[in-house]
């Protein structure tokens, strides 16, 4: 990623231009693009889920879809959609949720690599494990 110096209140920082610094919009066009199968792609695009305590504020689901919409190429072809359910506690705590219930599951319990096989394999065991 590239760096660019930002002068402010007389102090300077370093600001690091990637991914996480782009509006969710574009994030989100370019998760969608990354995809390669345009059927996926379009179904994807249908259903875009908002989750979580940010996702809470007002009319950004609106928004969202709006800024998504436009940046899509052929608009017709892909409908783009935002979820949000409209209880704002599931709202907030879903991703919470979701991940207790996964890690709960046996089958996605032997996925994990523990403490120990970490420090006795290191990285070469989670990039094996998880390509």
């Amino acid at each position: 990623s590239t760096t660019s110096t930002v002068t402010h209140n007389q102090s300077m920082m370093q600001v690091h231009n990637t991914l996480s610094n782009q509006p969710i919009h574009e994030l989100i066009k370019e998760s969608l693009s990354a995809v390669s199968d345009a059927d996926v792609r379009k179904e994807l695009c249908g259903n875009i889920i908002l989750t979580g305590a940010s996702s809470l504020y007002p009319n950004l689901e609106q928004r969202l879809s709006h800024e998504v919409s436009k940046l899509m190429p052929m608009p017709k072809m892909y409908k783009c959609k935002v979820i949000a359910t409209r209880n704002t506690v599931e709202r907030r705590y879903a991703s919470w949720i979701g991940g207790s219930v996964l890690s709960s599951l046996g089958s996605f319990q032997q996925l994990w690599l523990s403490k120990s096989e970490y420090e006795e394999y290191g990285m070469a065991l989670a990039t094996q494990r998880f390509p």
